[in-house]
C-alpha cells in the first residue's frame, strides 16, 4: 500500500484488512505490523533495503470499538509484551489481563481497594474482591466498579485501561466469617466476557504502607483485621483477631502505660513462654514444665488457647495463662522475657502494633527444629522482615556458624543448648516401636483448600498412601500413621487413604508418635533429625525439589548431611519402606554418623542449658543491638508493617 504525507511529513495509512486475511497462512494466524517507508527518489533496486520499522509504542495509540468478548469479532489488534501491534485473525484472544492494586487502605470499618486493569485486546467485563480464609475455605466475594481509561490507554500503547474501586463494609466481612478463621487471602478477579476469570493476590508494591489494622464489634466481642505481607511472596493477607470487648479495653490501657512498664519490668522477673497458640507439646511446653517441677520459684507463665486441644496437658502445672484474658494481657506486657519456639509475636494478645511496641520485653527464639534442609533465612534471619530475636538457640556447631555467617546474628546472640523437647524424646522406652510414621511439611504456595485439592503433592501422597504394595504390607501387620504440618492441617480430610491411621495437628503429641513409630517417611521436615538421633531409618520423598528449595537452595549437602535415604518417586518410595521392614528398621552406620553431627549434646540436659540462656539473655547490650538493628534496617530500606 502507499501513505500519504503532508508538508510536514505526518504520515496516514489505512490497513487493507482484507487483503491481509486473504494472505493469512492459516485462520488463527498473527500478522505483525510493519512500516515500510521508502523516499520517492529512492532507486527500486535498493528500495528493500531500507529498514522497516515495527509499528508500535507510539506517543498516543487511539483504540474504539474494541471487543468486549473473543466471540464479538474474528479479527483483533492487540499490543505485545513490548508494546507494538499485531493482528490476530480469528482466534482465541492473545493475553491474560494484567492487574496492579495501587492501594489497599482500611479507613475506620471500612476496607477500600483501588487497582488497575489493562488488556491487551479486550477489556475486562467484571471484577470482584475475594477474601479467602485459609481454615475454613470461604470466599467472601465484593463485586467492584470498573471504569474505562481512554486518556490512559492511548499513553499505554494502546493497551486497555480500567480502574477498579471497591468499599468492603468490615462487618460484612466479619459476619460472614466462622470462629476458626484466623487468616485471610486477598485477591482480585478479574472476568472476560466470555467468563474466562483469572485470579491475582493483592501484591505489597504498589500499595504503600499497609494499614495498621481495621476493627469491628460483634457479639460482645472486638475483632481486629491486621494486613501484613507474607514473607515469600510479599502478598497482603489479614489476620483475624478477636478479644472480648473487656479484654480488649484492658489491653488499651496497658499499652497506654507502656512508659511505666519499663520501670518495673526488670524488677519483676516474669517468663512468657509458648508456642503456636493451639499447641503445648513442643520445645515450649517441655521447658515450661521443667521450670515448673526444677525452679517452682521461677516467674514462668504458659499461654495458651482456651480451646487447645492440649490444654490438659498444663493441668496441675500452675501459671497457665489463656490467651487473649486479662492475665494474658498484664504477663505479656509485663514479661521481661517472651521465650517461644516461632515469632514471639504468637505470645502476644494482639498483633496490634502498638501492642507489639508495648512488649518490650527479651525475645528469646527456642526453635521448632533443627535447621533442616530448607534455607530459612528470609524466616528467621537477623533482618528478616516481620522477625525479631535477641536470643537464638541451635543444636549443633554447624547450625551455629549458619545462624551466623548466614542468618546474620552476633555471635554473643547464639548459643547451643539442643531442643528441650530432647529431654523426654530421649527417656525410656515403655514398649518397643512399632509401624511407619508419615509427616511431610508444609509448602507456601498451598494456602487456600482449592490450590491444595489439586495439587501435585496432595496427588504424590495420597498415591503413596494408597499404593498397593503399602496396602499389602499394612494387610500383613504394618501400622503406618499419617499426620500433616500444622500449617495444613485443615486439608487433613482431604486425604482418604484405608487402613492409614490419618491424624490432624494437636489430636497426639508428634513428640509421642515419634517415640511409638520404628520408622519415619518426611520430605523436607526437621522432624528427621529428632527421629534420627533414636538411630531409626528415614527415608525422604523428594518429588519437588527444585520447586521447594527456589533460587535460595539449602545450607545442607542434601547427599551427605540428611540422615536418610532420598527418594523423588512412588515406587521407589515404596521399595525402601519394603526394605526396612524386611531388615527389621534398622539404621544405616553412615545415618547415624550424620545424626550424631546434627546435635551436640546427645544427654537429657537441654531444658537445663536453655533455661540458664534464657536467664543470661537480657543486659544493657540488647538495648544496644536493637537499636544497632533498627538502624541498619532503614539503611536497608523501610519494611513493612506485620510480615511473616
Amino acid at each position: 500500500m502507499r501513505v500519504r504525507s503532508d508538508e510536514d511529513h505526518d504520515f496516514s495509512a489505512r490497513l487493507p484488512l482484507e487483503a491481509l486475511r486473504r494472505a493469512a497462512v492459516v485462520a488463527d494466524d498473527v500478522v505483525d505490523l510493519w512500516l515500510h517507508l521508502v523516499p520517492e527518489e529512492t532507486r527500486p533496486d535498493v528500495a528493500d533495503d531500507v529498514p522497516p520499522v515495527r509499528l508500535g509504542g507510539f506517543e498516543r495509540t487511539l483504540r474504539t470499538g474494541a471487543p468486549q468478548a473473543a466471540q464479538e469479532s474474528s479479527d483483533r489488534i492487540f499490543v505485545t509484551q513490548k508494546g507494538n501491534l499485531s493482528l490476530l485473525l480469528g482466534g482465541a484472544p492473545t493475553r491474560r489481563f494484567e492487574v496492579q492494586v495501587d492501594e489497599f487502605a482500611l479507613d475506620g470499618a471500612v476496607a477500600e481497594l483501588r487497582f488497575v486493569v489493562r488488556g491487551a485486546d479486550r477489556r475486562a467485563n467484571a471484577a470482584r474482591f475475594v477474601a479467602t480464609s485459609r481454615e475454613s475455605g470461604a470466599r467472601h466475594e465484593f463485586p467492584c466498579m470498573l471504569q474505562d481509561d481512554p486518556q490512559q490507554s492511548a499513553l499505554t500503547q494502546g493497551r486497555l485501561v480500567q480502574h477498579g474501586h471497591v468499599v468492603v463494609p468490615l462487618k460484612g466481612l466479619v459476619d460472614r466469617l466462622e470462629t476458626r478463621d484466623e487468616i485471610l487471602d486477598l485477591f482480585v478477579e478479574v472476568e472476560d466476557a466470555d467468563g474466562v476469570v483469572q485470579h491475582k493476590r493483592v501484591h505489597g508494591s504498589g500499595c504503600g504502607r499497609l494499614p495498621r489494622a481495621g476493627r469491628v464489634e460483634q457479639g460482645g466481642a472486638v475483632v481486629q483485621l491486621l494486613p501484613y505481607e507474607t514473607f515469600r511472596g510479599a502478598n497482603v493477607s489479614v489476620r483475624v483477631e478477636r478479644l472480648s470487648v473487656d479484654s480488649f479495653s484492658y489491653l488499651q490501657r496497658w499499652v497506654r502505660a507502656g512508659w511505666l512498664l519499663r520501670l518495673v519490668r526488670p524488677f519483676l522477673g516474669i517468663w512468657l513462654i509458648g508456642e503456636q497458640p493451639y499447641k503445648a507439646q513442643d520445645n515450649g511446653y517441655h521447658l515450661f514444665r521443667w521450670l515448673r517441677e526444677h525452679q517452682p520459684h521461677r516467674r514462668a507463665y504458659y499461654v495458651v488457647d482456651e480451646s487447645s486441644p492440649d490444654l490438659a496437658r498444663l493441668e496441675g502445672l500452675g501459671n497457665v495463662v489463656l490467651r487473649g484474658s486479662r492475665a494474658h494481657v498484664r504477663v505479656a506486657l509485663l514479661a521481661s522475657r517472651l521465650v517461644g519456639t516461632h515469632h514471639a509475636e504468637y505470645l502476644l494478645p494482639s498483633r496490634h502494633p502498638a501492642a507489639v511496641a508495648a512488649a518490650r520485653g527479651v525475645r528469646v527464639f527456642i526453635r521448632h527444629g533443627i535447621s533442616g534442609t530448607k534455607n530459612m533465612t528470609a524466616n528467621y534471619g537477623r533482618f528478616a522482615p516481620g522477625f525479631r530475636t535477641d536470643r537464638f538457640h541451635v543444636s549443633s556447631d554447624r547450625e551455629r556458624r549458619v545462624a551466623i555467617d548466614e542468618f546474620g546474628y552476633r555471635p554473643a546472640q547464639v548459643r547451643v543448648t539442643g531442643l528441650p523437647r530432647f529431654d523426654e524424646l530421649l527417656a525410656p522406652l515403655e514398649s518397643e516401636p512399632d509401624g511407619l510414621l508419615v509427616i511431610p511439611t508444609w509448602r507456601e504456595w498451598l494456602g487456600t483448600r482449592e490450590s491444595f485439592l489439586t495439587s501435585e503433592y496432595r496427588e504424590q501422597w495420597q498415591q503413596f498412601l494408597t499404593h498397593p504394595r503399602l496396602a499389602r504390607a499394612m494387610d500383613a501387620g504394618l501400622r503406618v500413621t499419617f499426620i500433616l504440618h500444622p500449617n495444613m492441617r485443615h486439608f487433613v480430610d482431604l486425604f482418604d487413604a484405608p487402613g492409614v491411621r490419618v491424624l490432624r495437628q494437636g489430636e497426639v503429641d508428634v513428640q509421642s508418635l515419634l517415640r511409638e513409630h520404628a520408622g519415619l517417611v518426611t520430605d523436607y521436615s526437621s522432624v528427621a533429625f529428632d527421629f534420627a538421633i533414636l538411630r531409626r531409618p528415614i527415608v525422604y520423598f523428594q518429588f519437588d525439589q527444585e520447586r521447594f528449595f527456589g533460587p535460595h537452595g539449602s545450607f545442607l549437602d542434601l547427599d551427605d548431611d540428611l540422615p536418610g535415604t532420598i527418594v523423588a518417586d512412588v515406587d521407589q518410595l515404596v521399595d525402601q519402606v519394603d526394605a526396612a521392614v524386611v531388615c527389621g528398621f534398622t539404621m544405616p552406620a553412615e545415618h547415624w554418623d550424620r545424626a550424631q553431627r546434627a546435635v551436640r549434646y546427645h544427654d537429657r540436659r537441654n531444658c537445663e542449658r536453655v533455661a540458664r540462656s534464657v536467664q543470661t539473655a537480657g543486659g544493657p547490650e540488647v538495648l544496644g543491638w536493637r537499636w544497632a538493628d533498627r538502624w541498619e534496617s532503614g539503611r536497608q530500606g523501610p519494611g513493612r508493617a506485620g510480615r511473616s
